[in-house]
């Protein structure tokens, strides 16, 4: 940046391309690894074979890291290379020799166990929500319901699910029309809204469980004479201003727990919901 009129501007400016939580994510990776450089005297920039063979080696030695979180430490040791305009020494031969290594290990420690698979959200469990959902007197057990069958039905996007707005729902001829806020990492963009309409309760000969929830929810909250603008799915205990408040996209997970110890599901072996 030197040769530009205002450097400081400029990196100012390039600072701002990733949020707070992600430079602290990847200054924190960075430092591990310069840290490991450090204590063995070895350049980390470029790093060569024998210094990643040698980095895998020190964290496999501190037991103090899975596998996955090995591979994210060194994407961001690939990234730092490929910033500075240097070889990327994670596509190393010897390097992904020693990963593999690194993950045998592990596993052989732990036993043979693989740690247990996330798997889909049946539907047939759904359902069953939409039945608690309808059947429940629970104000806060119904908004629950409603939000984690929304999240289901936008594809799993949890955060947008939790922060949607009643004026941000509308049911028309072509089905339930929804304005969705862009999220990612569990925090909003500012990019344009998507706009999703979902085909249900469109056949007036078959009756929609996910559409009755949701008319629910959205006549309790138009009954209550809520702002507009108010998240759907907030506690009504809550403060009218504190019901504007964007809900956090992991409150799904809250809800998910919740419901899953309402409504057992066991999960296939091998794997967890």
């Amino acid at each position: 940046m030197a040769d530009l009129p205002n450097p400081a501007a400029a990196l100012a400016f390039l600072a701002r391309g990733c949020r707070p939580n992600t430079k602290l994510s990847y200054m924190s990776k960075c430092r591990a690894f310069l840290v490991s450089c450090g204590r063995h005297n070895r350049d980390p920039l470029p790093a060569s074979r024998s210094t990643m063979v040698g980095y895998v080696l020190h964290e496999l030695e501190r037991v103090a890291m899975a596998p996955p979180s090995l591979v994210k430490y060194l994407s961001e040791v690939s990234s730092l290379h490929r910033i500075a305009g240097h070889v990327d020494p994670v596509k190393d031969p010897f390097v992904q020799l020693v990963i593999h290594g690194h993950r045998a290990h592990a596993l052989e420690t732990a036993g043979g166990e693989l740690e247990l698979q996330r798997m889909p959200l049946p539907a047939a469990f759904i359902l069953r929500v939409c039945d608690l959902g309808l059947a429940t007197l629970n104000v806060l057990l119904l908004l629950q319901c409603a939000g984690l069958v929304l999240a289901f039905i936008l594809f799993n996007r949890p955060g947008a699910a939790a922060c949607m707005g009643r004026c941000d729902v509308s049911f028309t001829a072509h089905g339930l029309e929804l304005q969705v806020v862009d999220f990612k990492l569990a925090l909003r963009t500012g990019r344009e809204r998507l706009t999703f309409t979902v085909p249900i309760d469109v056949d007036p000969t078959k009756v929609d469980k996910v559409a009755a929830l949701l008319r629910l929810v959205v006549h309790a909250h138009d009954a209550a004479v809520r702002d507009a603008a108010a998240m759907l799915f907030a506690d009504p205990a809550k403060p009218p201003a504190q019901r504007r408040f964007w809900l956090s996209a992991r409150v799904t997970n809250t809800w998910l727990q919740r419901l899953l110890t309402l409504l057992p599901t066991p999960a296939p072996l091998g794997g967890r919901y």
